[in-house]
């Protein structure tokens, strides 16, 4: 080896140099992340918690109802009522609303259901109706592990009221209460099947905004188009970090959930017009969970809207799909 050589390659100049090289990758993706977050997470985050612009029909008490109230297991009082469909009935129907609703909002959904001869249970989610509300929680349109809490509580007290020996339990949700209702179906084994309009995947609608609007607020930088996909996952599952923070709870993955409710049947039922959550996010959801199931894309229907554009064979479906189930007891 040339003397000079030698002597370079064992100079602390050299180790330097490589070093340098080694680091600088590291550095530009260090510079680039500091640059992204600067650039998006604050905005992100500011746009997953900005609630919609909408108020959900509003329900008259219905004059039988029996109204209860029952305890969480974290202490909150939650407020309920019983729609009886007489003894013995041939199931319970839990219905958990949607958010900024109540449980009133059960009845286009679950009186035809009671009149077949389902004993219904809804219920006011905390922070909302007649229910407690717990100091420092603001919920928004994505269930928390606290909604989670209030579905278990729900089931726990019908549970209770048959003395431990209930009819085959269901759940039916509407929106972010459908979303509450999967993840509370994926721990709780006794329910036999689940329902839900409307429902969505917290975390894959979230990278899907952080997509849109990255695109919109980056225009076209060349490093957004080169940016990879899981990238823009790490910066969606940061700033869905700081809202957690800000809300003092958790957004539970949805879509891990769906993929543990077989093998009780599902049915997800979603507006064709839906613009708030695409259909092919409601689909690629229901993909991810496994049969039995069902996906009902109802033609001309806006979110929360295919009771309203097709009643008849809305409350058909849930009536055949509840029948159905009412007579299984698929393997725990």
């Amino acid at each position: 080896m040339i003397p000079g050589v030698a002597s370079f390659l064992f100079s602390p100049d050299f180790w330097l140099a490589v070093l340098a090289c080694v680091s600088l990758p590291f550095v530009a993706v260090g510079l680039y992340t500091a640059w992204v977050c600067y650039k998006f997470v604050p905005t992100m985050t500011r746009v997953f918690e900005e609630t919609p612009i909408f108020a959900p029909p509003a329900e008259p008490p219905h004059p039988d109802a029996e109204d209860v109230r029952f305890q969480t297991a974290d202490g909150l009082w939650l407020q309920g009522c019983w729609l009886r469909a007489g003894p013995p009935p041939r199931g319970v129907v839990v219905f958990s609303h949607e958010f900024l609703s109540n449980r009133w909002s059960c009845q286009p959904y679950c009186l035809s259901l009671r009149a077949a001869g389902f004993d219904v249970f809804a219920f006011d989610f905390r922070n909302h109706g007649d229910s407690q509300s717990l100091d420092g929680y603001v919920p928004i349109q994505y269930p928390s592990d606290y909604e989670v809490l209030d579905i278990r509580a729900a089931l726990a007290h019908v549970r209770f009221r048959f003395g431990g020996n209930p009819p085959p339990i269901a759940l039916l949700g509407v929106s972010r209460g459908g979303g509450a209702a999967i993840l509370a179906a994926a721990i709780e084994r006794d329910v036999r099947a689940i329902a839900t309009d409307g429902a969505f995947p917290t975390h894959s609608l979230q990278l899907a905004y952080m997509l849109r609007w990255a695109g919109i607020f980056a225009g076209h930088y060349p490093m957004y188009r080169l940016t990879p996909t899981w990238y823009f996952a790490l910066l969606s599952a940061i700033a869905r970090w700081l809202g957690a923070r800000r809300h003092r709870c958790r957004f539970p993955k949805i879509e891990r959930a769906i993929r543990r409710i077989a093998p009780r049947r599902l049915l997800m039922i979603h507006g064709e017009k839906d613009s708030y959550i695409s259909p092919d996010i409601a689909r690629q959801f229901f993909d991810l969970a496994a049969e039995p199931k069902q996906f009902w894309l109802v033609p001309g229907a806006k979110h929360n809207g295919a009771i309203q554009t097709a009643p008849d064979a809305y409350i058909e479906r849930l009536r055949a799909f509840f029948a159905t189930n009412s007579a299984e007891n698929p393997q725990k």
